[in-house]
């Protein structure tokens, strides 16, 4: 490797990289993104558009937090090819600064806290945060927000900090173990292999869930996708929807046909801290309730297209 090779995405000079010629492909690993590939278009297509610096942070912030939680090596791609198969998640820059950058501060807090406590070795480990290299692991596009959210997690009682010279000495308090404790019983599905489907159970779109829903949950990570039409239970119909969202590990919300049910199940999800992947048939999706329409969909024609979307989009969510 070239020593001079920089990270396309901050441009800080990496650890190593390595290119994948027949696929044109190149492996970084990033002290700053931590460890990710990306297409030569896509390279090409960020030197042309001149990607603001706010952007590149968002980027990076994704890529470090998915290192640190040990996810596979995503690529970035150019554009999604929908007929085409990887063996790796795969994402676009536009999808992971829309979709996977925290959207409130609470989230931006939780997640940074959640990347410290995965950077802390023991109780009491002191960890050196240098906004150079480390404003990812906060969420911080710039200074001001890595020192906003340095200090507002030491407001909330979770970090003590030591400032010395621009960088954070860092360390976990009680308060702020109890806090990754709360986050992780809130999650009550995160070792869960069920997938829950929330959707329209019409007949017509019968072959979309055993091609699409069903087929990609599995293909994405060996989840079993649940729908509640298909599912023995003696409970009253709400309580027994309750029961099994709340041990899913995530949940697929389809507007077409925009049932009531799911938008309940989604937002019901939403409140217990699991995520929700958003889809809809393409030409229902005008439709879609406004307070919904900020999140991105996954836009499907058909079942092989959905089957290829949501596969992607699983993988891109989902941690490994």
């Amino acid at each position: 490797m070239n020593d001079s090779v920089e990270c396309p995405i901050c441009r800080m000079r990496c650890n190593d990289a390595r290119h994948l010629g027949a696929k044109d492909v190149t492996e970084y690993d990033c002290p700053r993104c931590g460890n990710y590939s990306i297409t030569h278009q896509a390279v090409l297509n960020i030197e042309n558009s001149e990607m603001s610096k706010q952007d590149r942070a968002k980027v990076a912030a994704y890529l470090r937090e998915r290192t640190l939680r040990g996810d596979l090596r995503i690529r970035i791609l150019s554009q999604q090819f929908p007929d085409m198969e990887f063996d790796t998640p795969v994402a676009t820059i536009s999808e992971i600064i829309k979709d996977h950058f925290p959207r409130t501060v609470s989230e931006r807090l939780d997640r940074a806290l959640k990347n410290i406590h995965r950077l802390s070795e023991h109780l009491g480990d002191g960890i050196d945060l240098d906004l150079e290299i480390d404003g990812p692991v906060l969420f911080a596009e710039h200074k001001d927000s890595f020192d906003f959210i340095a200090d507002t997690l030491q407001e909330a009682g979770w970090v003590k900090l030591n400032p010395v010279f621009g960088t954070h000495g860092i360390v976990l308090t009680a308060r702020g173990l109890e806090r990754i404790a709360e986050l992780e019983r809130n999650i009550v599905g995160k070792e869960s292999k069920q997938a829950f489907v929330a959707m329209w159970f019409d007949s017509s779109l019968a072959k979309v869930w055993e091609d699409g829903f069903e087929k990609s949950c599995d293909a994405a990570g060996g989840y079993k996708a649940l729908r509640m039409d298909l599912t023995e239970h003696n409970q009253k119909i709400c309580d027994a929807i309750i029961a099994e969202i709340r041990k899913s590990r995530f949940v697929v919300a389809d507007f077409t046909g925009h049932r009531g049910g799911v938008y309940f199940e989604a937002g019901y999800a939403l409140g217990l801290g699991i995520p929700v992947i958003w889809t809809c048939r393409e030409d229902e999706l005008e439709k879609t309730h406004f307070d919904t329409r900020q999140y991105n969909h996954v836009v499907w024609k058909d079942e092989k297209d959905l089957f290829v979307k949501l596969k992607r989009r699983i993988e891109a969510t989902i941690s490994a």
